[in-house]
Order: C-alpha cells, then structure tokens, then sequence
C-alpha cells in the first residue's frame, strides 16, 4: 500500500490526468444513454409550413361565413352601391340614365325598378277627401307620396312603358346585368310554372334582396307553396297576397313603407300603418288558415328565418 502512495505522490501529473480522463468518458457515456431516450421532432419543410398556413386560414374563414354565405354577401356588396342610390335619389330620371350605364352593379335592373316605383305612383287615384285612423300615420303617408311624386318627375313622359325603357337598357354597352331575370321574364316577357324556380334561385343567387322580392311577385302564381284552396282561381290570388307579403319583408318596407302609404293616402284607410296587415285583411276568414300555410311557405322559400320574417331583423 506504501508503494501505491509513494508511486501516486511521485506521478501526480499523470493520475490528474487520468482522473480527468475517465471522468470525461464517463460524461459523455450519461450523455449518450440520455439522448438515446429523446425524439428530435423533423424539422418542417416549406410545403408543411404552407399547408399549416391554408389550414388555418381556411379555419378563419369557416368561422366566419360559410362558402354559400361568402358567396351571397360578395354579391350582396355588389349591388349595395346601387340600391342606396335608388333609395336615396333625389331625381329618378337623372337617376335612371345614370344607372343603366352601371350593369356590373345591377344599374339595368334598378333604373326600370324606379320606372316601376313611379308606374305605381302614377295610378294612383289621388288623396282621399277623407281619411280614418291615425292622423299621424296619415301625414307621414301624405309627406312620402309628395316626395316620391317629386322624385318621379318627368319619368313617365320620358318612358311612357316599360318596354320602351327596358329597350333602352339592354341597347346600353357595359355587358349583362347580374340581377337582370332571363330574357326580362316578369318585366317584359310572361313568367311560367317551367322558369319560376329558376327566376327565384337565379335571385337568391344575387343576394340582392330587392331582386327576390321582384322574382317572386313575378312568379308566385306558379309556385306550389302552402295547402290548397280547392280552386285555382282562389289559389292564385292567395299566392299573389301571399307573395306581397313576403316582399315587403324582403326589402323591409312593411311598416310605413310606399305600398301602405298609396293605400292610405288613396282610400282615406289609415288604420294599419303596416302592409301586411291591409293584405290580410283583403282575406276571407274561410281561407285564413290556408293563406298562412302559403306565407310561411314563401318565407321559407326565400329564406327568411321563422319567427323573423323581416330583412332588416336578419
């Protein structure tokens, strides 16, 4: 045992170095046995990077809206341009001049939709020497058609019909009008049972709210919605009510709308600021029950939500 410690004392040099030595062995042996239990994760290529990308992109836009739904408010936003333009003009000849030159934004079909507004204005029989109801809904009513007949000046002395106007717009450059119905089908040509779901999907397509309304006024006598009156002629004009209706809800002019307001202004009747309310009353009470199978059929026809029927609640 003396020798070991005399030969350890003697060669200190050399021990420190071999205890330096093993000891370096026995590190990297640990350090071996410890990455031999680790999973180095791949490292990602650029095609994995993008399709993590379109993934999660793609997961962003389906919270959001759906493809149908990206679709509609694409062409919804299309035409917004042009509606609040109609809505808003403060001259309707000026307005349609202008606009049919703009069929990318549905300008064709908006200039003969104010030929139309004031159409409707210029058959109307006048005020009423007397009125019932409220008095407040009366001049409100009153103030409307005043201003919508100033709106309309010299519109019906330019285009005595709608043909003669809608003449003019189709000879005007600018390519096809995306709300313009085939072959001008309930504007200047007679709608049809073979066409009527393809006139209404083509609207629903447009997401233009003010086009379904039209294309289903256009085609309601063709639909089979609803139960059945047991006699066509009776059915027809359910369907024509029925289809009123579901216009004014499109659009969102019900309540205190144009339609009401000729009414009341016209006949003097002011007891019903609401549309639907004068519709319904123009219904027997033996079809009641038949002509709301009919509403609530069209309703989901042009998708609109039960129980929410107006636009503007959507």
């Amino acid at each position: 045992m003396k020798e070991v410690l005399f030969w350890i004392r003697d060669h200190k040099a050399s021990t420190a170095g071999l205890v330096l030595v093993v000891a370096g062995c026995l590190a990297l042996a640990m350090l071996a046995k410890r990455a031999h239990h680790l999973r180095l994760k791949p490292a990602a290529t650029a095609s994995t990077v993008t399709a993590a990308a379109g993934a999660s992109a793609a997961s962003a836009g389906a919270a959001d809206l759906t493809p149908s739904a990206q679709a509609g408010t694409e062409q919804n936003t299309r035409s917004a341009r042009m509606r609040s333009e109609f809505e808003n003009a403060p001259h309707y000849l000026a307005f349609i001049a202008q606009a049919m030159s703009r069929p990318a934004e549905g300008g064709k079909f908006y200039a003969l939709l104010a030929w139309k507004r004031c159409n409707d204005l210029g058959g109307h029989p006048g005020i009423a020497p007397e009125h019932v109801g409220n008095d407040a809904f009366h001049d409100g009513a009153l103030a409307l058609v005043d201003d919508i007949d100033k709106r309309c000046a010299g519109v019906l002395e330019a285009y005595a019909d709608v043909r003669s106007l809608y003449q003019v717009v189709m000879e005007q450059r600018g390519g096809r009008d995306f709300l313009m119905p085939v072959n001008g089908r309930g504007i200047v040509a007679p709608t049809g049972r073979d066409t009527a779901n393809l006139d209404i999907d083509a609207a629903l397509k447009t997401a233009d709210r003010w086009a379904q309304a039209e294309a289903l006024e256009n085609n309601a006598d063709f639909l089979d919605v609803g139960n059945s009156a047991g006699d066509d002629g009776v059915d027809r004009q359910l369907h024509e009510w029925s289809a009123e209706i579901v216009a004014c809800e499109l659009v969102g002019n019900c309540r205190g709308g144009i339609q009401v307001s000729l009414h009341c202004v016209g006949t003097g009747d002011c007891a019903h600021d609401d549309w639907r309310d004068v519709v319904r009353a123009e219904v027997p009470d033996t079809h009641r029950m038949v002509f709301d199978t009919m509403v609530e059929a069209m309703r989901q026809r042009m998708g609109l939500a039960p129980g929410k029927p107006d636009a503007e609640e959507n």
